[in-house]
């Protein structure tokens, strides 16, 4: 193994591996584990250690929402952060911190599985090319993270998932020059869940120091539940798992797999009543989240890049088998026209209202400068499977690796993939871009 140099963070020492032109610090712990205790609280420092912990291979990621059917290791003790390096990075580099998205139920930075060392976010190749110093971190979802518990019992803390960012963003202001970044630039980015995220902490006060820009993709602006829709789900969700809002504390050692049966079946209850908000939204409390957070965003001076895909809809309004699309359209009040561009409209009206309307509106009217995109380009396999330019589809590009549903290896692909990182790199280094900031003409730069 080739080991990379010892950094001493406010912790203890760490070293990581050289792989891929970075040095990686993978599974460096940013909190305590959130168990036994801790579980179901707000996020507190980790004890230090002695000697010097090797991190040299990814974590487990959070507990997720429906099965482990795209990541298959999942555990509780999951508040770990990965650091990538650029081989011969001038120290005092910008910093991009990653928020991964999942619907607040899915997704993480660890490990994809158990006998595994690849990655759900393999972040390498894009420090490399963006020059930056990159950072992913994982923060608790669904049941420990967001499910609103505390309206039944004042013992269990809200919102702790954006608490977990929080504690990560702090790690990263005290430690990140010890890596060669610059404490001082740092700028977070995510996409739909996680970029949600950043809108909030946009308009916290406790987050208010911990970064200086932000780039939001394909952001589920409106999706946060208010105190008493979360509290009744929250009911309903105990019921599925059978536990007795009195007796809460059985949650502590509740099993993994007890917990992705209830949040599949409080996803399928949402999605039931009509709801197009993610099950397991935050929730604005009028005490972590006092206000709605695209409003309370719009104070921000931060300078932000905010877009989204131009089908964002297809990932959702596709799985709608045809003689379901009228009463799905009733159900979540889309518009419906009968005839062969029926599933089109229906995807436009939800692309719209879910996502970009709400995108530039927050770009609109936020203090600090903005700037919006819009990604229009689509894979050959993608336009081999006649999908749209749908929710998520920039993900391999952006980090510059092939999934299992997107491949990005023609040279068309891998120019697209260059510019975004071009972009995310300028902005980065600079808070600015090069084509005219949306206040002032409302000019939307799209990637194709």
């Amino acid at each position: 193994m080739n080991y990379s140099r010892t950094v001493t963070t406010e912790y203890g020492l760490v070293r990581g591996i050289v792989k891929d032109g970075c040095e990686q610090y993978l599974g460096i712990p940013f909190a305590a584990p959130p168990v036994g205790d801790l579980a179901f609280k707000h996020p507190v420092p980790p004890e230090s250690w002695e000697g010097v912990l090797d991190a040299v291979r990814g974590s487990v990621n959070p507990v997720q929402g429906k099965g482990t059917a795209t990541v298959s290791f999942d555990g509780k003790d999951c508040l770990y952060l990965n650091v990538f390096v650029p081989e011969g990075l001038a120290p005092g580099a910008p910093v991009m911190v990653w928020f991964y998205g999942g619907s607040y139920a899915n997704g993480g930075c660890g490990r994809r599985a158990e006998d595994s060392d690849e990655l759900v976010y393999d972040m390498a190749r894009f420090a490399r090319e963006t020059k930056t110093v990159a950072v992913s971190f994982n923060y608790r979802l669904n049941l420990e993270g967001f499910l609103n518990l505390h309206s039944i019992d004042k013992n269990f803390d809200q919102n702790n998932g954006l608490y977990d960012q929080m504690m990560a963003l702090r790690f990263v202001r005290n430690n990140i020059n010890r890596f060669g970044g610059d404490a001082d630039n740092v700028t977070v980015f995510g996409q739909s869940a996680g970029a949600a995220c950043i809108v909030a902490l946009l308009g916290m006060k406790e987050a208010e120091y911990l970064f200086d820009k932000a780039i939001c993709q394909s952001t589920c602006a409106n999706s946060f539940w208010s105190e008493k829709q979360s509290a009744r789900y929250a009911r309903k969700y105990l019921n599925f798992l059978g536990v007795s809002p009195s007796d809460l504390k059985k949650l502590k050692d509740i099993d993994t797999a007890a917990i992705h049966q209830a949040n599949a079946r409080l996803k399928k209850y949402v999605f039931r009543e009509g709801e197009s908000f993610c099950a397991f939204s935050p929730v604005i409390d009028g005490v972590t989240i006092k206000a709605r957070p695209a409003d309370l965003a719009k104070e921000s001076a931060k300078p932000l890049l905010i877009g989204t895909t131009s089908q964002e809809g297809d990932a959702f309004i596709n799985n709608i088998a045809t003689a379901a699309l009228p009463l799905a359209a009733m159900w979540f009040h889309f518009d419906f026209k009968p005839g062969k561009n029926t599933r089109r409209n229906m995807s436009d009206h939800f692309t719209s209202e879910f996502y970009s309307a709400p995108s530039r509106e927050i770009a609109r009217g936020i203090k600090g400068p903005s700037w919006v995109y819009e990604y229009q380009y689509m894979t050959p396999d993608m336009e081999k499977r006649g999908t749209g330019c749908h929710h998520a589809c920039e993900l391999p590009l952006l980090f510059g690796k092939s999934t299992s549903y997107i491949n990005i290896d023609d040279p068309v692909s891998q120019r697209v993939g260059e510019k975004m990182r071009e972009i995310w790199s300028e902005f980065a280094y600079t808070g600015k871009l090069s084509w005219t900031p949306f206040k002032d003409g409302e000019e939307i730069f799209g990637i194709k």
